[in-house]
């Protein structure tokens, strides 16, 4: 709780904020509602949901957007305003001042606020008005009593006026504001002078005032938050901010079909609230929220797109050899994170575990990410709005030789290297170089140097800065029996590559009616649409285009697109923005998703539930070749002839997908004593179907009609059809004997269309239970607030797999009748009706602590998840011809780790911070598969003494291999010969394990323990004979692993225990408030993976004409002329291998040679902002604002030398870093 001592205006206006909050306690403070008095000690917190509306200009949904926006408007605005000349007619007699304040509710819409402390409303009355104003009922029903009142909207708020002195002292007069951790005000909060019944209640805006005796003691109480005392000894103006009581708020998390309150839970579930980070992050996709926040849940983005940004995600490793992604729940609707607009978000809830996932049955194999989104808010109604602008920037480039001149001498090293000529001639060398000296002079072609002579960094001339922007508006309020939210929001995110952005308007509307006391209905719809630019960025960023990148290339000048300049480059070499530019189209995506709810209240204890959702998805491409030619600027013409009419082309491609869910529960909770039950049983219907075209067309008639019709060749058409359906019949019952021993059972019997009718349902339970050790009484006096013990084991089932993999399934296929090629049908899938479920069987156990008063509190997992009869589809033999294998049950995975999170928070005077951190540990390992590898040496039948192995038997995979007894694509290399560089023995032969320690060639004693070795017999692969062209200085060789003599051969790869998935994930937070400033980070880091990345034209030392070259090698790469030993360019202690043109060099081999660590600590978030004091704000009509600085993805802390290690790879479209300024306002 935090004090702050300022001073007022003449009005009594204090400088500090004020934002509404309503809050109904119950216990010392009663609320009146729908005739009911609250008791107990019970606690309902209301609070404000920052909800956003975007209104989108110059598109063409905007008419659309006003009239919904319109209709929002007319909404709020008709909600019942406040009566402030409300009549009342009474007729009571002998009642209670109580009974007297629940008539005016009932027949206005007015609420009170009181304190019985303070407010005697036992006293009986009799009263007798009609339609009389109620100000002058309220006169009459406490003259003489000292109660004094104050109409705050449709609150009325009740106080004990007092001047009196004590002992007396002289009093003086004390106003404030009391407000929550967050800034926002706490109405109904007990201000009591201590010691004597005297004292008052905060009103609706959280203010108060007091005369306060010299040298009393103010204290402030409030359910569920700490109570704070502050002695006064003279006027002043007292602000509290109220810290709440971890005790006393019981957390409530979302799990499957409902709530639970977190310290009765039993499985491992982690939260994640994060409405309050994503008002201020710019982020593009949700997903990237979960990046470092919760232990066992690994993000790591792959790629930069728009809209394909989305992270991949496990929990708890990958357990299957298909589709691992976890099951995402929006408010029980299953999405994508690619669906949800982030700012509608309110909590995330982490299903990890079997226990709380078997709810789920055959869906939740790979864990449960649960989604909820943010609703109203009881009190007035209030509108938000959101905006952020971003620079976003390419987190990290690969360098590229961008000196053209630097190039073509790199370029002619490779070909003297294995004894060619060099490729460039002199004079092109020095036309570059003297062209560099006077960039802006004119060449005979009329263009300057700079454009004629180029030196492109075509990294930096692709990935450029761009500014995005995101707008959300919301209007979010509540009465006492309907609840709203609706929100909108735009985002313009025009990517780093031209072309390739997209504008996403998101919209969403959440209302619940309360239609009588025991029934409740309601509607969630949301949706987005996506229009998105489309080009053949793809081609450059994973495909050949993003290597042949010479820089003697000029990008663009005066609309012409330029070729390589050097009369000998290669001229196909490419022109990043020609690929762009040589064809468009668009990407359109469309989702709506709306789910229709009712809840009942039956016979007390039962709730039924009943829910019914509906998603449509539409999307629709198009793409056509453009008319681009290419311009050479030294020769000043056009060299390259656009495409000509005959070979231009279109396509289009349209699907649509549906989906409906049908389910409904029953819930009963009932307390007999000690003892605690719940019951739930329900049922899920699920049906998934849709629809795709796609054609394509060539043939232009005109290059200016783009019309499908004015093509004239078909050259394709497809089109397929699907569907999936499911039934599911599931349970849970919990049990709790003094909220101490605490038991929960799931069932799930599940069916599903992917498999035969014989083997179509699964049953899928589980068994948990938890001990609150910190409950029993020898724990008196622990040092634990908290202390639980948690214990669970389940089953799960997968069903990833295609709609009719069970079936035998046909396709198109060519085959000869007479002497032609004919197309038809033809069976290409073999049929598996005995396909079966895959099972996940999991155990955990647990332990949740806390300590130091809640300050600081942790948890620890340890887990055995095991994935037995994995679909999988094994290799055939070649005799089968075309057909594709069936799919069948018979790998297994095992996955074992360990999980631990700390969290401490804390407020040190007008000081809060917190800190916290996870660590997660996943062990992988595939512990069925084909049988276990066999290699070694033996005799054969004819009494050869042979090497044998049965890898190409039991594993499946090249480089990255599925085998038993592994990780799951562990990575399988040759490794660098490493030697003692004795070279010969001190009898004068060679010494096989005598040659360089790290396996490069480098010296001519190297070079002479090489002939020597050769002269012996012995074999280097992949060259294996010496001289330029083929094994030579600067060369690496291989180890001979099996000892065959025969260095660098396929028998000599090996596992290297390491695979491209991360072993440890650990992430980092921390934040700091002081009055309105705030700053927090977040930290994610991942180990224990590795990275193979070799490339030609971007980190490779084998060059090709026409293709890039790392500047990094240019740099440090070794050379040694055994004909020049002094050359100036000697370099004979590089790990890079020398340079060698068009040809497979030793160093081009499969080897961790290439293999890199991806270690990471990323800085994924920072944020520091302020918010104004309300004294500014309201006199914009404001009641809260919020300024503030974002970085996202600011620091990368790495080993590796690609771009990005979360992208596992050296190349690709470029993950961002984003600089965002951004303003929150609340009205």
């Amino acid at each position: 709780m935090n004090l702050t001592s300022e001073k007022t205006d003449k009005k009594g206006r204090s400088d500090s904020p004020s934002f509404p909050k309503i809050q109904l306690f119950v216990n010392q403070l009663i609320c009146r509602t729908n005739n009911q008095t609250c008791k107990g000690m019970k606690l309902i917190s209301i609070r404000k949901m920052k909800k956003r509306i975007n209104v989108p200009a110059n598109v063409k949904m905007g008419r659309i957007c006003a009239i919904w926006l319109f209709c929002i408007a007319l909404q709020a605005v008709s909600i019942p305003i406040l009566a402030q000349s409300a009549k009342i007619t009474l007729r009571l007699k002998n009642v209670t001042v109580e009974e007297v304040l629940t008539s005016i509710e009932n027949q206005t819409e007015y609420r009170f606020l009181y304190n019985k402390d303070i407010v005697d409303v036992s006293r009986i009355v009799s009263i007798s008005v009609k339609n009389e104003l109620m100000t002058l009922v309220l006169d009459k029903l406490f003259k003489g009593e000292g109660v004094s009142y104050t109409i705050e909207k449709r609150q009325i708020v009740l106080n004990k006026v007092s001047s009196q002195q004590q002992d007396n002292k002289p009093t003086v007069k004390v106003t404030g504001k009391v407000v929550d951790e967050s800034g926002e005000t706490l109405p109904g909060v007990t201000v009591m002078i201590e010691g004597v019944t005297q004292g008052t209640i905060t009103g609706i805006d959280g203010n108060y005032q007091l005369q306060v005796p010299e040298g009393s003691t103010l204290k402030f109480t409030s359910i569920g938050y700490t109570t704070y005392t502050q002695k006064i000894t003279r006027p002043m103006t007292l602000n509290v901010t109220m810290k709440e009581d971890s005790k006393q708020l019981d957390e409530v998390v979302v799990v499957g079909y409902g709530t639970q309150k977190k310290i009765n839970l039993t499985g491992a579930v982690s939260t994640i609230n994060v409405e309050k980070e994503l008002d201020s992050r710019p982020l593009t996709n949700l997903s990237m929220a979960l990046s470092g926040m919760s232990a066992g849940v690994q993000t790591l983005q792959l790629s930069g797109k728009p809209n394909s940004d989305m992270a991949t995600i496990r929990i708890r490793g990958v357990g299957t050899l298909n589709n691992s992604n976890p099951l995402v729940l929006v408010d029980g609707m299953e999405l994508s994170f690619n669906d949800i607009n982030p700012n509608d978000v309110a909590s995330i809830s982490i299903l990890k575990d079997a226990a709380s996932c078997a709810i789920y049955g055959n869906r939740g194999a790979n864990g449960v990410i649960m989604i909820t989104t943010k609703e109203g808010k009881k009190g007035k109604t209030s509108v938000n709005y959101s905006g952020k602008f971003s620079l976003n920037q390419p987190s990290n480039l690969i360098q590229l030789v961008s000196n053209s001149a630097d190039y073509f001498e790199l370029m002619n090293e490779s070909a003297r290297n294995i004894g060619q000529s060099d490729i460039f001639s002199q004079n092109t060398i020095n036309e570059w170089r003297e062209a560099e000296k006077n960039p802006n002079e004119l060449t005979e072609s009329g263009y300057p140097n700079y454009v004629a002579y180029p030196n492109t960094d075509w990294y930096k001339e692709l990935f450029q800065n761009k500014i995005m922007s995101e707008h959300t508006i919301s209007v979010v309020g509540a009465s006492d029996n309907v609840n709203y939210n609706f929100s909108g929001s735009f985002l313009d995110n025009p990517g780093l590559v031209q072309n390739t952005g997209l504008r996403k308007y998101y919209i969403r509307s959440n209302i619940t009616v309360k239609v009588k006391d025991w029934l409740q209905i309601g509607n969630r719809s949301h949706g987005y649409h996506t229009d998105q630019d489309r080009n053949e960025v793809d081609a450059f960023t994973g495909g050949i285009h993003g290597q042949k990148l010479p820089p003697d290339i000029y990008p663009e000048y005066d609309g012409k697109l330029g070729l390589p300049e050097a009369v000998e480059e290669d001229p196909t070499s490419s022109n990043p923005l020609h690929l762009l530019a040589s064809s468009g189209g668009s990407f359109k995506y469309e989702q709506l998703n709306t789910s229709m709810f009712a809840d009942a209240t039956i016979l007390k204890d039962f709730v039924y539930h009943v829910e019914f959702d509906y998603m449509r998805y539409r999307h629709d491409a198009d793409w056509l070749s453009k008319q681009i030619g290419r311009y050479s600027f030294r020769r000043g013409k056009l060299v390259e002839q656009p495409t000509t009419l005959e070979n231009m082309s279109k396509a289009v491609y349209s699907e649509e997908s549906k989906r409906w869910r049908f389910v409904q529960t029953l819930d009963w909770t009932r307390s007999f004593g000690k003892h605690d039950l719940g019951a739930l049983v329900g049922y899920e219907a699920i049906r998934n179907w849709g629809f795709n075209t796609d054609m394509a067309k060539q043939g232009a008639a005109d290059a200016s009609l783009t019309d499908l019709s004015t093509y004239t060749e078909l050259s394709n058409i497809t089109g397929t059809t699907w569907e999936n359906t499911s039934r599911s019949f599931f349970g849970r019952l919990t049990y709790a004997y003094k909220s101490r021993y605490l038991f929960e059972v799931n069932a799930r019997y599940d069916g599903s269309s992917r498999f035969a009718p014989e083997s179509r349902w699964g049953f899928f339970p589980s068994f948990s239970g938890g001990w609150r050790v910190s409950e029993e009484s020898f724990m008196q006096g622990s040092p634990f607030d908290n202390l639980k013990i948690r214990l669970s084991w389940g089953k799960l089932g997968n069903n990833s797999i295609g709609d009719y993999e069970w079936q035998a399934t046909y396709s198109g296929s060519n085959y000869i009748f007479g002497d032609k090629l004919t197309s038809g049908l033809a069976q290409t899938v073999i049929a598996n009706q005995k396909l079966r479920w895959e099972s996940v069987t999991q155990t955990n156990i647990g332990l949740d602590f806390a300590i130091l008063n809640n300050r600081l509190v942790g948890e620890f997992d340890i887990y055995n998840k095991v994935t037995d009869g994995i679909l999988y589809r094994p290799g055939v033999y070649a005799t089968m011809g075309n057909k594709t294998p069936a799919r069948q049950n018979y790998a297994e995975v095992t996955n074992k780790g360990v999980e631990f999170t700390l969290n401490w928070n804390d407020r040190v005077d007008e000081w809060s911070y917190s800190f916290s951190g996870n660590f997660s540990y996943n062990k992988n390992l595939v512990s069925k598969f084909k049988g276990a590898l066999k290699k070694g040496w033996e005799y054969d039948e004819n009494g050869n003494y042979i090497y044998k192995s049965n890898l190409g038997d039991v594993s499946d995979g090249g480089d990255n291999r599925i085998i038993e007894g592994h990780i799951i694509n562990e990575y399988y290399l040759k490794e660098p010969y490493k030697g003692d560089a004795t070279y010969f023995f001190n009898n004068g032969l060679v010494n096989p394990a005598g040659g360089p320690k790290d396996g490069m060639i480098r010296t001519e004693q190297d070079m002479q323990w090489l002939k020597a070795m050769q002269d012996q017999g012995y074999v280097f692969y992949p060259n294996q004979k010496i001289g330029k062209a083929n094994l030579w200085y600067g060369d690496y060789i291989y180890a001979d692993i099996n000892g065959d003599g025969l260095y660098g051969n396929d028998y000599d790869k090996k596992f290297q225990k390491v695979s491209s998935v991360p072993k440890y994930y650990y992430g980092l937070q921390g934040a700091v408030t002081w009055k309105g400033f705030d700053v927090s980070m977040n930290w994610q880091g991942a180990a224990g993976f590795s990275i193979y990345w070799y490339s030609v034209g971007q980190n490779s030392t084998s060059t090709i004409l026409g293709y890039g070259l790392s500047k990094e090698l240019q740099k440090d790469h070794y050379f040694y002329d055994p004909e020049n030993p002094n050359d100036p360019r000697t370099n004979l202690y590089s790990k890079n291998s020398r340079l060698t043109l068009n040809q497979t060099n030793q160093a081009t081999e499969a080897s961790t040679l290439h293999l890199e660590k991806g270690n990471f600590l990323k800085l994924r978030n920072l944020t520091i902002g302020y918010t104004l004091p309300q004294a500014w704000t309201q006199k914009f009509y404001a009641n809260k604002v919020r300024i503030y600085f974002s970085g996202e993805n600011l620091l990368t802390i790495t080993k590796f030398s690609g771009m990005d290690p979360e992208m596992q790879t050296g190349m690709g479209y470029v993950t961002m870093r984003q600089l965002a300024l951004g303003i929150n306002i609340n009205f």
